[in-house]
């Protein structure tokens, strides 16, 4: 699993879709991709199997806009990515502890399930 917050959530996209397909999932939190970027470029040449997509974002996010997000997803999803937008009214460029806990809800499902140790 690969993610960020803000620019490190486009880089993980950018990493997740563009060279590293093979991942579990990737998550972006306040984050976005440029309207012509590089990954729907790719993402178009596409014939295998795409990481799930977890994304927040806030709605009075001044900096990343909530648009941005949100377009961002739709491309994503128009593209063949299983992609999940969760919204959070009156959040600014910050995280919360809802969505930090839904993001760990969301990554353990994600993780292999251990294998009982012999003594």
């Amino acid at each position: 699993v690969l993610g960020g917050f803000s620019m490190g959530g486009g880089m993980a996209m950018h990493l997740a879709y563009r060279f590293h397909q093979d991942l579990a999932g990737v998550f972006a939190l306040s984050s976005f991709l440029n309207k012509d970027s590089a990954v729907y470029q790719a993402l178009k040449r596409n014939e295998s199997a795409l990481p799930e997509l977890f994304q927040c974002h806030g709605t009075a996010d001044e900096l990343v806009l909530y648009s941005w997000g949100e377009e961002t997803n739709k491309m994503l999803r128009s593209l063949g990515v299983s992609a999940s937008l969760h919204t959070f009214p009156n959040l600014n460029h910050e995280l919360n502890r809802t969505e930090i806990e839904k993001l760990k809800s969301w990554i353990v499902k994600k993780l292999p399930v251990e294998a009982p140790k012999a003594n």
